[in-house]
């Protein structure tokens, strides 16, 4: 059950702890050698010893000017210049008094520096029998000894516990003499044991102002724990958030709730006067070893809630409607049974209301006899729509059951394989009372070449594959419900059915050839993979949108790695005589190194595939994107990036951002520009019949939106803000 560790771990402190882990084994320390220029007898078990003293054990070494060694107690006084070395540790002090055989240490006046890069001073350390250390007025950072760009300082740091946990009184953060936070007292955890304590803070500059959040982490048990976060957004109001995580030996889940009160902003907008509040809860239990169950539920106070107050810096993360699900799996060795209960509430005017199951049952069975394979699907889902706005008229009840046996043998032999499969599907309705029937016998069977050269500098490839369907489908429904045009990419194109859901079928007999192609260089960093494919229809023409063919669009991929650097990848759907592109992508990526990165992506698709899809006024128009991504270092504190998303067909941006980071060894910094569109809800979202007749009218709800970000980062204390690598990262054309 992870969490992310404490604020004081956060706060670099593992360092510390490192000055005592030699000490802490069960054995004595026991020293190798010692040399010095004088050595001089005090007594039979004391030894006085100056210049150039040198002490040795297996983990550290002891330098100093002077020392008094006494042998039968094991105890080191050093005095003068002293210096303490491990592997990774390098201590400098005035005094210091260890007891090798107790593994203690006094050690006072001193300062340490973690591996080059981490520093610190104190007045003292002491590290006591019973695995605690204690420093007084102590100093830490992650910059330098001597100039540090920040620093983290503390009255007194108590570590407990073989370092699993500290109490740390006055704890002061300071960037030059600035001083920036100050806590009195903490206890909290240091190494990876759970505790309760402060969790880094949050703070943010948006479109709301200041928005600061100060979390903190009740370790409860080591099964559940509870995060309390007090938040404060300057244009809204206060509130606070919680996450309750909890685990047992066969189940595991959150709940988290969020709240403001009196969104002042809010209040302005809309006249909503009670208060915000948001709650989700996620259960998953495993109930033997072979049934699963998921529940999941969200509510909100308002169909704003995450438009306005999400986590999210950059403000993008909307949320269509809320889900709420429960599901149980069921599987054995060939047996798979599944049942859900799923609902949705929309929360966005412009969106169309979804089928709700309540219940949906399906069943998978797969065998194997003597090389044939025998499959049976087999599902009964009870459809729903509530909705009071209903402008496609669907139908508020429907059960759909459907059944699917077939039959499959593959054989494979030393350059081909072959396949055959055989079935029956089986569709039965009831909408509104009223039965209706669909049924079908299909067969499919492919063949497949494996044409391979192999030499010292490469590896080739050829694959030609042929591919028959055969279908009987006796009539076509009343309705699609769930059904999806896929996209027609190679993969696809030797698909059975070209869409989703049992409720669209293509009911074409057909004909598919392919052929896939690689060229991997062997003693280089260039590869080539390419695929081609089309469709040929037996019988009657096939008619999606505008193409009605005898012939399914050309299907071309490639991917290449042109240098070790260098990457491009596309696909095209295309007409055989290439007058007519139907759809295409390509993607061009070029990383000199981590950190430097240019990326340019484009997607076009001429015909919108949707079903049942709102009437916005360029829902005519093709889909044509290009997004350009960049990530590059101009010196070596210096890093620029941006993100561009340009519609073609409206001549516009969609999303711009730039902006610049300024790191050295302790500290990073920069600005983010964001302008972008959006989706402009409060104008709708009383009305969704307005929204629809807007939609028909041509308006567009958009609205423009304009923010400067900050962010900011302390080397091993946190940051706020975003990582660059989140800022540029894109999802829309992949």
């Amino acid at each position: 059950m992870p969490k992310q560790y404490t604020f004081l771990r956060s706060l670099s402190l593992c360092f510390v702890i490192s000055i005592a882990m030699p000490l802490w084994s069960s054995d004595e320390i026991k020293i190798d050698s010692i040399d010095a220029q004088i050595i001089t007898t005090i007594d039979p078990d004391t030894l006085s010893l100056e210049g150039n003293v040198v002490i040795k054990t297996e983990q550290l070494q002891f330098w100093s000017e002077k020392a008094i060694y006494n042998k039968r107690k094991k105890s080191i006084k050093l005095e003068g210049s002293i210096r303490v070395l491990s592997k990774n540790l390098d201590i400098s002090a005035k005094e210091m008094e260890a007891d090798l055989l107790d593994r203690t240490f006094y050690i006072s006046e001193t300062s340490f520096s973690f591996m080059k890069k981490s520093f610190g001073n104190a007045d003292s350390i002491r590290v006591y029998a019973n695995e605690k250390i204690e420093l007084l007025n102590t100093s830490l950072n992650s910059c330098s000894a001597e100039d540090p760009a920040w620093q983290l300082k503390a009255e007194s740091l108590t570590i407990l516990e073989t370092g699993r946990n500290a109490v740390v009184k006055g704890v002061k953060l300071k960037i030059k003499e600035i001083p920036i936070l100050y806590i009195p007292y903490l206890r909290t955890a240091v190494g990876k044991d759970k505790f309760s304590g402060f969790l880094p803070p949050s703070l943010k500059q948006g479109r709301d102002g200041v928005d600061i959040s100060m979390p903190y982490f009740f370790n409860l048990s080591s099964n559940y724990d509870l995060t309390i976060s007090p938040r404060y957004i300057e244009e809204r109001g206060s509130g606070i958030a919680a996450e309750f995580r909890y685990l047992t030996e066969a189940s595991n889940g959150n709940i988290s709730t969020s709240n403001i009160f009196k969104d002042r902003k809010f209040y302005n907008e809309t006249n909503y006067e009670g208060n915000r509040w948001m709650a989700q809860w996620f259960h998953r239990s495993q109930i033997g070893s072979n049934l699963l169950i998921d529940i999941y539920t969200e509510g909100v106070s308002d169909n704003f809630f995450f438009e306005n107050l999400n986590e999210d810096i950059l403000g993008t993360k909307q949320k269509n409607y809320l889900t709420k699900r429960v599901n149980a799996k069921w599987i054995g060795e060939s047996l798979k049974l599944e049942g859900e209960i799923r609902e949705y509430k929309d929360l966005n005017p412009f969106t169309s209301e979804q089928y709700e199951t309540r219940p949906n049952f399906s069943l998978i069975f797969q065998d194997n006899y003597k090389g044939i394979n025998f499959n049976l699907l087999s599902s009964y889902t009870k459809f729903a729509f509530d909705g009071s706005f209903n402008p496609f008229n669907k139908q508020k009840e429907i059960t759909r059951k459907s059944i699917e046996p077939s039959l499959s043998f593959n054989k494979y032999f030393t350059s081909s394989s072959f396949s055959i499969a055989i079935g029956i599907e089986d569709l039965n309705y009831d909408i509104n009372s009223i039965g209706f029937d669909r049924s079908s016998n299909w067969l499919e069977t492919e063949y497949k070449l494996f044409f391979e050269n192999r030499s010292e500098q490469s590896y080739k490839s050829l694959n030609p594959t042929i591919k028959y369907i055969l279908l009987n489908e006796e009539s076509l429904p009343f309705e699609s419900i769930d059904s999806r045009l896929m996209g027609l990419n190679y993969n696809n194109l030797f698909l059975r059915n070209w869409y989703s859901g049992p409720d669209r079928f293509l009911n074409q007999d057909r004909v598919i050839l392919g052929i896939e192609h690689q060229n991997l260089g062997l003693e280089s960093d260039t590869n080539l993979s390419f695929s081609i494919g089309k469709a040929f229809f037996l019988k009657d023409e096939y008619n999606i949108g505008e193409m009605n063919k005898r012939a399914s669009p050309l299907v071309m991929e490639f991917k290449q790695q042109i240098k070790n650097n260098l990457f491009t990848n596309g696909m095209l759907e295309t007409d055989s005589d290439f007058h007519r592109v139907y759809s295409g992508s390509f993607g061009l990526t070029y990383e000199r190194d981590e950190g430097n990165k240019i990326e340019l992506r484009s997607i076009y698709k001429r015909l919108n595939p949707s079903i049942n899809n709102l009437p916005w006024f360029d829902k005519d128009l093709p889909i044509s994107q290009l997004e350009l991504l960049t990530q590059w270092s101009i010196s070596d504190q210096f890093t620029i990036f941006g993100k561009l998303l340009k519609d073609n067909e409206m001549h516009k941006s969609k999303d711009l951002s730039f902006g610049f980071q300024y790191s050295n060894c302790c500290m990073k910094a920069g600005l983010i520009k964001r302008k972008w569109k959006d989706q402009d809800y409060y104008n709708w979202y009383a009305s969704p019949t307005e929204a629809f007749q807007a939609l028909e009218s041509g308006i567009n709800p958009e609205l423009q939106r304009d923010n400067i970000y900050f962010f900011f980062e302390l080397r091993d204390i946190g940051r706020i803000g975003k990582e660059i690598s989140e800022v540029i990262s894109s999802t829309l054309l992949e």
